[in-house]
């Protein structure tokens, strides 16, 4: 079973929801590589995103608001594996689980007449028979971005930023993958210290030129086609320098908001390293410039080709070259 299972296999090729919102179903079919969704405020784009990244990240929907807003979902795998959730209301003391699926027991306790809400999922195989829920985990590699809250955070949930009183949620975000990020730097650095020590006659530059190094490197150079305005500094907490000289070097908090969303998302991709991954994007073009908009999907896309894109916007420079991958709500939902 887990020989034939790998990130590749795990891209989504249609999400089906039944009763979203109450009485509207969804079929949503995507494509491998990007996949943009529009509609007005309220139409249900963010919980679509949010709950198809929840069920294939645990199983099911912590956040019971969430959940409320669907009451049943369906998501199907290009290799034909198939996910299905459901949330149901069960009398808890007859109630039986069933064998081959995944359950979640909602907090809220039982109510005066002995129910209470669960949630059951369970994941086959492209012959339909169930697949533990543990084999897949680490195969469907998944992330989520959707809000840029600027929540101040106490010093207490900052311990390692210096001046973290004068940080905001999004700098803890940006240090979380800055991180995450000189951690993968480390391994990369072992790899070039080995291969050196295996091979005495390989150059640096020779090793330098490695993909898993490559795909290190390119973070700082997709992140100067955008900061026109500054020359990026090859520094493992993020620094920059205006072109013009006039300024010391300027760390990525003491950037705009939009500036630091886009390093926050950039930063987010180059962390999969290149690796078959699921991206769910709630909007996230939120203040960035439209110029910025227009080359946002082609440029993560550089970082890692191997990325399917699900995302929404309110911004029509957003599908720019990929008019072809947008769909409406009302396309979607009935």
């Amino acid at each position: 079973m887990k020989a034939n299972m790998n990130h590749q296999d795990f891209y989504l090729s249609s999400v089906r929801i039944t009763h979203l919102f109450g009485s509207k179903q969804l079929l949503w079919e995507l494509f491998t590589d990007v996949n943009i969704l529009g509609g007005k405020n309220g139409s249900g784009k963010s919980t679509i995103l949010k709950s198809c990244y929840a069920l294939l990240k645990e199983g099911y929907i912590a956040d019971s608001k969430l959940a409320g807003l669907v009451h049943a979902m369906q998501i199907n795998f290009t290799n034909g594996y198939v996910l299905t959730w459901e949330r149901i209301s069960v009398r808890s003391m007859d109630y039986k689980q069933q064998d081959g699926f995944r359950y979640y027991w909602e907090p809220k306790g039982v109510d005066n007449k002995g129910y209470l809400m669960l949630q059951m999922s369970q994941l086959k195989n492209a012959a339909g028979t169930p697949v533990p829920w543990e084999e897949a985990e680490g195969r469907i590699n998944v992330l989520l971005i959707n809000s840029f809250e600027q929540r101040l955070l106490s010093k207490e949930n900052m311990p390692q930023i210096e001046d973290a009183n004068d940080r905001t949620y999004l700098d803890w975000l940006i240090h979380e993958e800055v991180f995450k990020r000189n951690s993968i730097f480390t391994g990369v650095l072992e790899k070039v210290i080995k291969g050196i020590s295996t091979d005495p006659s390989a150059s640096v530059e020779s090793l330098l030129q490695q993909k898993n190094i490559k795909n290190f490197l390119s973070f700082y150079s997709t992140l100067q086609v955008f900061m026109e305005n500054y020359s990026v500094l090859p520094d493992n907490q993020i620094k920059f320098r205006l072109k013009d000289g006039a300024q010391p070097v300027i760390p990525y908090n003491n950037l705009s908001m939009g500036e630091k969303q886009l390093v926050l998302l950039l930063l987010m991709v180059a962390n999969t390293k290149g690796e078959p991954c699921i991206f769910f994007m709630d909007e996230p073009d939120l203040g960035m410039h439209v110029e910025w908009k227009e080359i946002l999907v082609s440029q993560m896309r550089t970082l890692n080709p191997n990325m399917q894109i699900i995302l929404s916007t309110h911004a029509p420079s957003m599908i720019e070259g990929w008019y072809e991958k947008v769909k409406e709500i009302g396309q979607i939902v009935k």
